[in-house]
């Protein structure tokens, strides 16, 4: 090298130098949180051609990037790009001295506006693409200061928070210097640019096309992460008191209720001010060191999975999450999951019986929005709700709220109510402009915080209202172990795709009658119930209290305690829906944790250790075996048939099972449809016979040798769906034993009968005799049209009885008549 050119090297390397040592000293301060940034999510590697795009001609931006990129084993953006490629003696090759560009210019003072202009890098990268044979990937690369939009007027914190604005260097500095930890990057998917350009030969379209992509993606990846574009709080509200339907019910409220028109408007405008939430970003860090140190205090940690189908969904999609509801730290985890994940936390519905002093506004800061638990008699209520729902939904914001309604104490999925399922499809009628996709989504809990309140309320003690109090009676539970939770995000309901299939001519105004809508209501808030199962998180605990509840007196030997540990889990991988998750640990370990966690007494005896459940433990072992029971519920049914035959063939147990499984599919949300049936049969088949729990023979299916452990393992299956079938079978002879049955006095006496068998043959399970679950057991008998909406029997109604009766005990079979003769003759 020339003495001239060395004298031309140094300034460059001057620059060099000095953009290592700002990003050095940069990060000796920042914090920033990286998503996607590992190879294996961008899918490229060594020989790759890459280059990176950011929004907004930035150094500071470039730094992160290129710290990112260090950090995570990236070719950096400030390395040279060069792929020597000849073509015959031309070259053809790409030899960049930067492997990234801008899409944007800061311009004005403090760098406010934005110049879109044509990057001459990204030119002439598109230039070599069309001599290249591999293609170039551009990587986009979104960069918040602040992470999340807020509406306050304090200018201050306008300062810092990122919003739709152009991030001014101004603000990035604040945000830096006052916020350091509150830095995003997230890394995109790659743009392949062969296939960009491929449909376009002209250089000036190709340039445009690749412009657009990317002005897109970046608009999506910032609405996805940040949320919408933010008014304040009093605008919103305005917005809802001017709309017609809403001016229609205050003219209504001011005739039927001789009012006049301000009065029943300050109504409204009350109504609205308790409803609306006032989300802020402060509270928002404010929750997010809170709930740090209590995840950190109270959980060994939490396991997230499917949240990159959250994160796609979220660029395209309004979201509404749909969770299933088993605490109150339900909405406080969700929201915590998504924005560590780099997503907005939504919009919550909560019940107005949590707006108490302190607490209300604070979760109402978080994103809590407030409602009654019915909105029956105020017509102006609904209008309002419905008003502010509408208003989330076209505005662009996530949604979250709970499809059960109110906590399941028992571990199940409670039926799903179709209130607020009702008032999305509405609100999609009336603007289908933005697309909305429901997320349904499983918290999988090894211990809930309210498992002592749960056991009083199923012991008959009335339901405690919420209190200030009970906030520090948290604390006390930092005493106890909770294990892992697991967050599952299931399969997503596209809302405009059910409709077209469901309801034709949803579109039109007055096309659907009002019954008609409400049935597909009802039918896609049972199909969110089932994909809600269908993510089901199969826990240590699920696993250990399903096979200590198989015994009789909850008393095993830890070391086939362990054994049916690990057949359990085989079944839940062989017979459980797409979207599950079933914990990895040893089977030694999964019993550790679940004795830890229930606190269960080890005995030590000669010939091995006795694991034992006190009576109040069996109870708590009962909930969380619900929390998976769907996942046996068929393989449960075949152990039963094959138990009861010894020997049969496969359409035998088809047969069985069909009359059988209409029934388990509408109490357990089962996600499978019925013709579907036969190839689940086959599969939870042959994943018995695989791990040796029914043998097969000939074609023939056979239960293994009596004298064999795989035949307790067999009779340990068998038992789990024990319970469910006992329950139909007490409606069943009660329906058929009595006549003219009212409702409620089926499920009273139904619930007294179980009661009684729960002392004979020691249940310790309050849910046995749940009410509801007798009734539940009705809508699918009258579907299958073998019962009349008078509850009298209809045609089919003894093969239904026959299927149950045979795979029950004699003597419960006995006990359960028995009680039923008492009533009839007392009657």
């Amino acid at each position: 090298m020339t003495l001239v050119h060395r004298l031309r090297a140094i300034p460059a390397k001057l620059r060099a130098f000095e953009f290592r040592l700002s990003r050095r000293l940069l990060f000796a301060w920042i914090k920033p949180t990286f998503l996607g940034c590992n190879r294996e999510a961008l899918g490229i590697n060594d020989d790759d051609i890459v280059c990176y795009v950011l929004p907004f001609r930035s150094i500071a931006d470039l730094m992160v990037a290129d710290m990112a990129c260090e950090r995570f084993g990236l070719p950096g953006p400030t390395e040279p790009m060069q792929f020597p490629q000849t073509v015959g003696d031309e070259d053809t090759g790409i030899q960049e001295t930067r492997s990234f560009f801008f899409l944007g210019h800061p311009e004005g003072t403090f760098g406010r506006r934005t110049l879109r202009q044509q990057s001459a890098r990204m030119t002439r990268l598109i230039e070599h693409q069309a001599l290249l044979d591999s293609p170039v990937r551009i990587i986009p690369i979104s960069l918040f200061w602040g992470h999340q939009p807020d509406r306050e007027k304090s200018i201050f914190k306008l300062l810092l928070s990122e919003n739709w604005t152009v991030t001014s260097r101004l603000k990035k500095f604040l945000a830096i210097v006052f916020h350091p930890n509150h830095i995003l990057v997230q890394f995109g998917k790659p743009f392949f640019l062969d296939d960009v350009l491929a449909d376009e030969t002209d250089r000036g379209r190709q340039t445009r096309r690749l412009m657009r992509l990317l002005r897109v993606h970046f608009n999506n990846q910032k609405q996805a992460i940040i949320g919408p574009d933010l008014s304040h709080r009093r605008t919103l509200l305005n917005n809802m008191l001017e709309s017609d339907d809403v001016q229609k019910a205050i003219e209504r409220e001011s005739r039927t209720r001789n009012l006049d028109y301000a009065r029943a408007e300050k109504r409204a405008r009350a109504f609205a001010h308790e409803i609306a939430s006032d989300q802020s970003y402060r509270v928002i860090r404010f929750f997010d060191v809170l709930l740090t140190w209590l995840w950190n205090n109270l959980y060994d940690g939490i396991e997230v999975n499917g949240i990159d189908t959250v994160k796609e969904l979220a660029e395209s999609h309004e979201i509404v999450y749909t969770p299933c509801h088993r605490s109150h730290i339900d909405y406080l985890l969700l929201s915590y999951v998504l924005y560590y994940n780099g997503l907005t936390p939504p919009h919550i519905a909560a019940g107005k019986n949590l707006n108490l002093p302190v607490v209300g506004p604070l979760l109402r800061r978080a994103g809590a929005f407030f409602m009654r638990r019915s909105f029956q008699g105020d017509a102006l209520y609904r209008a309002v709700f419905d008003e502010y729902l509408h208003q989330m939904f076209t505005k662009g914001y996530s949604v979250e709220y709970f499809i059960e309604g109110s906590r399941s104490r028992t571990g199940r999925t409670l039926p799903p109510r179709t209130g607020m399922v009702s008032m999305t499809v509405r609100s999609f009628q009336r603007d289908d402009s933005k697309p909305i996709a429901f997320l349904p989504v499983y918290f999988g809990y090894e211990r809930v915080l309210e498992s002592s309140s749960y056991l009083s309320e199923l012991s008959g003690k009335s339901k405690k209202g919420e209190s200030l109090l009970d906030l520090f009676k948290i604390f006390s539970s930092f005493k106890h172990e909770f294990g892992q939770v697991t967050v599952n995000f299931g399969e997503p309901v596209l809302l405009r795709g059910f409709l077209d299939e469901n309801v034709p001519g949803w579109q039109e105004p007055g096309a659907v009658s009002s019954n008609e809508m409400a049935a597909s209501c009802a039918k896609l808030a049972t199909r969110l119930a089932k994909n809600i199962n269908a993510a089901v998180a199969v826990k240590a605990t699920n696993l250990v209290a399903l096979a200590l509840l198989s015994t009789e007196r909850q008393l095993i030997l830890e070391q086939h305690l362990e054994a049916q540990v690990g057949m359990l889990r085989e079944i839940a991988r062989g017979c459980a829906p797409a979207g599950y998750s079933v914990i990895a640990d040893s089977n030694h370990d999964i019993v550790d944790t679940a004795i830890r966690i229930f606190g269960l007494e080890r005995i030590e005896r000669p010939f091995g250790t006795i694991i034992n459940a006190s009576q109040e433990q069996a109870v708590n072992l009962t909930y969380n075996a619900n929390n998976v029971l769907h996942i046996y519920a068929l393989p449960s049914l075949i152990c039963r048939f094959a138990r009861t035959t010894n020997r049969t063939d496969r359409e035998r147990l088809k047969l069985f099972i069909g009359n059988i499984y209409p029934y388990l599919r509408a109490e357990m949300f089962l996600p499978s449809d019925l013709d579907e049936l036969p190839g689940i049969i086959e599969s939870a088949t042959h994943c018995l016979i695989s791990i040796g729990v029914i043998v097969e023979e000939n074609g023939q299916l056979l239960t293994p040798s009596p004298e064999s452990r795989n035949y307790d393992c067999l009779q340990d299956v068998a038992t789990i769906s024990d319970a469910t079938l006992e329950r139909f079978y007490i409606v069943i002879a009660l329906l058929q034993k009595v006549t003219g049955l009212s409702l409620k006095e089926l499920e009273t006496t139904a619930s007294g009968i179980a009661a009684q068998l729960s002392m004979l043959y020691g249940i310790n399970s309050p849910d046995f005799f749940e009410k509801s679950l007798f009734s539940t057991f009705l809508t699918p008998l009258k579907q299958q049209g073998v019962i009349s909406t008078e509850l009298t029997p209809k045609s089919g109604f003894d093969d239904v009885e026959h299927h149950i009766a045979r795979t029950l005990n004699p003597d419960v079979r006995y006990n359960i008549l028995q009680a039923i003769a008492h009533y009839t003759e007392g009657r």
